[in-house]
């Protein structure tokens, strides 16, 4: 009568639809699951503050891209980002020096890399720029410039320093910084003391931007002490990595007009 079985048309055709169907339930689930932010109407549909500039992923070892690479899409961007902040400052009405505070969810999200560029694309505007690093629990900035962290703001702060002996100048034109210095006991004391205010009004009077690198506004709130010296501030979300609740804290903050 001839083969019964097994019937491989048929078996062929299970084979096919089972091997489709587990892998497809997988990338089902892991898209369902995933919380982080992967494009841009993401951002806009959880959170209401506008977007000033999408800055791009950047492949080379240093972090100074606008001295490295000046004609890059990336340093485009930050020119873009620039242009940007010079629209809110002039609504605002703000003359003379100009701050700025760079803050994010969490550590990670390239807050450091954009302060270092974005102070970096005033100074070559012909802005005398200072990148004044507030992040006193994590300071980062010192290495791409090749100074030295030894002495920073907290010297100045705990009254060790006069202002000239923490400005350090760098190797490009219109650009000082100062680092954070050694780590202290009492961050967020220190940034809310009387002796911050005079740093700020001192910086105000010799330079026509001051850029701030804060820490995350997601983890402590030194960021949030600091606010009441920006003309702006710039909140980092990075792309397939911030979570959407980490939004949560900032979009109420911004509702309520702290920030």
């Amino acid at each position: 009568g001839g083969k019964i079985g097994p019937n491989t048309g048929l078996n062929y055709v299970l084979a096919l639809i089972f091997g489709l169907s587990i892998p497809l339930f997988f990338v089902f689930l892991l898209v369902f699951l995933d919380n982080k932010i992967n494009t841009l109407k993401d951002l806009e549909r959880i959170s209401s503050i506008p977007v000033l500039g999408i800055i791009g992923k950047s492949r080379q070892k240093s972090n100074l891209v606008i001295y490295n690479r000046p004609k890059s899409s990336i340093a485009e961007s930050f020119r873009g980002l620039r242009t940007s902040l010079q629209f809110i400052y002039r609504k605002k009405g703000i003359e003379g020096s100009k701050t700025v505070l760079i803050t994010s969810s969490v550590s990670g999200e390239g807050k450091t890399f954009c302060s270092m560029n974005l102070a970096s694309v005033f100074a070559i505007s012909g802005k005398k720029t200072i990148l004044l690093g507030l992040d006193l629990r994590k300071p980062k900035i010192f290495n791409d410039f090749e100074i030295s962290n030894s002495e920073g703001v907290v010297d100045y702060l705990v009254e060790r320093k006069a202002l000239r002996e923490v400005i350090q100048p760098t190797n490009y034109q219109n650009l000082d910084v100062i680092t954070a210095g050694a780590v202290p006991p009492n961050p967020s004391e220190l940034l809310m003391s009387e002796r911050m205010e005079m740093l700020m009004g001192e910086l105000k009077k010799d330079y026509d931007c001051i850029i701030m690198d804060t820490p995350p506004v997601g983890l402590v709130a030194d960021a949030l002490n600091l606010t009441r010296y920006a003309d702006a501030t710039l909140y980092m979300v990075r792309q397939n990595y911030t979570k959407e609740g980490m939004l949560k804290g900032i979009n109420e903050k911004y509702g309520q007009g702290e920030v």
